[in-house]
C-alpha cells in the first residue's frame, strides 16, 4: 500500500486532496500541518479518525520530526506554505523561512531518504506578466514575495532534486469543506456579491487563469500514480479558463444578480497560461468550469452553512 506524506494537508487544497485520496484510493495518509487556520470539525471527525489516516500537528521546519516520519517508500506532497501575497507581506521573514528554506530542506531530506516521489505545489503567479500565452519554459516574472519564494524553490528543486515534480497551479476556486477560503479571486467575488450586493473589480481586463480545487487534487493524484518519475514542471489548469477578471466577475454577478463596480487600484499580475504539457504527457484534463464552482459555493451560502470570514489573512 502506498503511503502519502501530505505536508500542509489541513489547508484549502490539502483537505480536498485528503477527501479525494480517501474516496478514490486505499493509500495510507500521513497529514502534517501546523493548523494555523480553522479546520472543519465535521471533516476532521470523518477523515482524521480513519485507521489509515494519521495526523500530526507539526511544522515542517522541525527536521528531527520529519526525519523520524519519512520512509524510503513514501510519496511526499508538499503544500505547506504561507500562501498568497497578502499573508507573505504581513510575515515576510516567515514566508521565506517556510516557503523556501523549509521546503528546500524537506526536499533534501527526501532525497537523502530516497523517497519515491516529491511533489511540490507552486503557482502560475510565477509568470507575473505574460501578455502572450506562456508555457512551462517561458520566462518567470514574479511580482510578489509569495511568487519569489516559489520561483526560488523551483530553481533549487530543478537543479538538485531529481525526482521532484513541480505543479504550477492556476488560481484555485471551488468548494473545499474541510477548510474553505473566501479570499481567493472567485470566492472573494462571491463573498462581496453576497454581502455587499455588488462586486468591486480593479483592472478588470487583466487575465487570471483559474482551476477548481478538485482538479488540482486529481492532478496531484495523477502524478502520484504515474509509473515513471516525473522530473518536470507542469502547469495545472485548462486553457479555456484563461479568463479576464471582468469575465469571472460577470459570471458571479449573473448568478447572484448584482452589479459590477470598476475601481481604481493596481494589479501587477496579468498572465495567460498554456496547459498543454500536462494534457499531452499525462492525459490530464479538468472536469470543472467556473460556473460549477460558483454554483457549489453559492449553494452553501444559501444553505447558511459557511463562515465567510475564512481566509489566509
Amino acid at each position: 500500500m502506498k503511503r502519502i506524506i501530505l505536508c500542509g494537508g489541513s489547508g484549502y487544497i490539502g483537505t480536498k486532496l485528503t477527501q479525494i485520496l480517501i474516496d478514490k484510493t486505499d493509500y495510507e495518509l500521513v497529514i502534517i500541518d501546523r493548523l494555523d487556520f480553522k479546520l472543519n470539525p465535521e471533516f476532521k471527525q470523518k477523515y482524521y479518525k480513519l485507521d489509515r489516516v494519521t495526523f500530526h500537528q507539526k511544522d515542517i521546519r522541525d527536521l528531527n520530526f520529519m526525519k523520524n516520519i519519512l520512509q524510503s517508500d513514501d510519496y511526499v506532497v508538499n503544500l505547506a506554505a504561507l500562501v498568497g501575497e497578502p499573508l507573505c507581506k504581513i510575515k515576510p521573514e516567515e514566508a521565506v523561512a517556510v516557503n523556501f528554506e523549509a521546503a528546500k530542506n524537506l526536499a533534501d531530506l527526501c532525497k537523502d531518504k530516497n523517497i519515491k516521489k516529491f511533489i511540490q505545489l507552486s503557482t502560475c503567479s510565477n509568470y507575473g506578466q505574460a501578455k502572450e500565452m506562456v508555457d512551462e519554459d517561458g520566462e518567470l516574472f514574479p511580482t510578489s514575495l509569495y511568487a519569489e519564494t516559489k520561483v526560488n524553490l523551483e530553481k533549487y528543486l530543478i537543479k538538485n532534486i531529481p525526482n521532484a515534480t513541480i505543479l504550477r497551479c492556476a488560481t484555485a476556486y471551488g468548494l473545499s469543506v474541510g477548510r474553505m477560503r473566501f479570499d481567493l479571486l472567485v470566492s472573494d467575488f462571491i463573498k462581496e456579491a453576497w454581502l455587499e450586493k455588488q462586486i468591486n473589480v480593479f483592472m478588470p481586463e487583466v487575465h487570471r487563469p483559474i482551476v477548481h480545487v478538485s482538479d488540482i487534487s486529481d492532478a496531484i493524484l495523477l502524478c502520484i500514480d504515474h509509473k515513471e518519475t516525473l522530473s518536470r514542471v507542469y502547469n495545472v489548469g485548462s486553457s479555456i479558463q484563461n479568463y479576464t477578471k471582468r469575465q469571472i466577475a460577470e459570471k458571479v454577478a449573473s448568478r447572484l444578480n448584482v452589479s459590477l463596480n470598476i475601481v481604481e487600484k493596481v494589479d501587477k499580475r496579468d498572465y495567460i497560461v498554456n496547459f498543454d504539457r500536462i494534457k499531452n504527457e499525462l492525459n490530464f484534463s479538468t472536469k470543472f468550469l467556473a460556473e460549477d464552482g460558483i454554483e457549489e459555493m453559492v449553494k452553501i451560502l444559501e444553505d447558511g452553512n459557511f463562515d465567510l470570514e475564512q481566509s489566509n489573512v
